[in-house]
């Protein structure tokens, strides 16, 4: 925690003075009348004047309402805890409660406050399965953060209710002290090499896909046959994608298949010895994060704010610190990786076709490794 802190603090600094002097009045849409100011450093921070005055409206009009909490759902607290700390300071009337929570829990907490009217979550952040029954059981309200004209039509699959900020790069992991960076393999091929028969380690199959292997096939990248091969290099089967990480930076494995990149300030945290191969041939997989407010939240004002906040220059900032990439038109590049534009990303499948997308996959790979 203490190195979130530390790119926390770096957000509130850039705060200074920038508070708008005077507040601006809006009906949910942004300011009635553009009074507030800005210093320099808040309009960079904030992505220009209109977007920094529309966010002063949405803030004001939030304070007025009495909706000072936002409360989260989702799976990353950790990662976003800097965030927030940089959200609070920026809006100092409004803090943020994010409940870990995703999967089935999630979505079934969701459909209760839905269907029994007692509402607690505000916003959510959600990927996958999860961001796909959301909005399949239309749970989500509409909102028009100015920014979000920018960002690709693909993070914006659910038309005006979600919006990806982030996204985690799935790849091949490695032990720094066990293999060079000259050693490491770039492609699925080099995997098959004997040298590192039963040094990779990958998920449990029986548990669900590799998605980084799971998206080179179904992108055309890689036939289904290599599946077959790879078995007979003995990979180690791991619980889950956390449990590789471990095993490759304690040095049980050389290699992890399908880790997620962490950014270089949580790997400092205990000096953990693990590369990651970003520039991977046959590409990486990715796993976007949305951000959006639940229908009926009752502080819907402020969830609108944080999420509109959630790509501007200062959060896309403090987003690529902690190691994933924005996915805002110019965000910087992940401390020691290379920026997302030089990356090759096998992507994730429309939501329409989500579903199926993960059965064939699972299947697939129960088929492979299970019998």
């Amino acid at each position: 925690m203490l190195a979130l802190s530390g790119v926390a603090l770096l957000a509130m600094a850039a705060c200074g003075s920038s508070e708008p002097t005077a507040a601006a009045g809006g009906t949910g849409s942004g300011p009635a009348d553009a009074t507030a100011t800005f210093d320099d450093a808040a309009l960079e921070a904030l992505g220009g004047q209109e977007n920094a005055e529309f966010l002063d409206g949405l803030y004001q009009q939030a304070v007025d309402a009495g909706q000072t909490t936002i409360t989260v759902y989702g799976v990353t607290a950790t990662s976003s805890a800097s965030l927030y700390e940089a959200f609070s300071a920026r809006y100092p009337e409004i803090t943020v409660d994010h409940v870990t929570i995703f999967g089935a829990e999630l979505q079934n907490r969701v459909a209760s406050e839905q269907t029994t009217g007692q509402y607690v979550a505000d916003n959510v952040s959600v990927s996958g399965a999860d961001a796909v029954y959301l909005t399949d059981n239309d749970y989500l309200a509409e909102q028009q953060p100015l920014l979000a004209a920018d960002l690709p039509e693909e993070y914006k699959p659910a038309g005006d209710t979600l919006f990806g900020g982030n996204t985690y790069l799935y790849t091949l992991s490695y032990n720094t002290d066990e293999v060079s960076a000259d050693e490491v393999p770039t492609s699925f091929e080099e995997l098959l090499d004997p040298k590192w028969k039963g040094r990779i380690g990958m998920g449990d199959p029986a548990a669900g896909a590799t998605g980084f292997v799971a998206a080179a096939i179904h992108d055309g990248k890689l036939e289904e046959s290599w599946l077959d091969e790879f078995k007979a290099n003995e990979p180690v089967i791991l619980p889950s994608e956390r449990d590789v990480f471990t095993a490759v930076s304690t040095g049980q494995i050389a290699l992890g298949l399908g880790n997620y990149i962490r950014g270089e300030a949580f790997l400092a945290v205990d000096d953990l010895p693990v590369g990651f191969v970003a520039k991977f041939e046959d590409g990486v997989s990715d796993g976007v994060f949305y951000r959006g407010t639940v229908k009926n939240a009752p502080n819907a004002i402020a969830s609108d704010l944080l999420t509109s906040w959630w790509l501007t220059p200062e959060a896309q900032t403090l987003i690529a610190a902690q190691g994933q990439p924005g996915l805002m038109p110019g965000a910087p590049a992940v401390p020691g990786q290379p920026p997302l534009s030089e990356i090759t990303v096998n992507p994730s499948p429309p939501f329409a076709e989500y579903a199926d997308y993960s059965t064939w996959a699972m299947d697939l790979f129960k088929k492979v490794f299970t019998g």
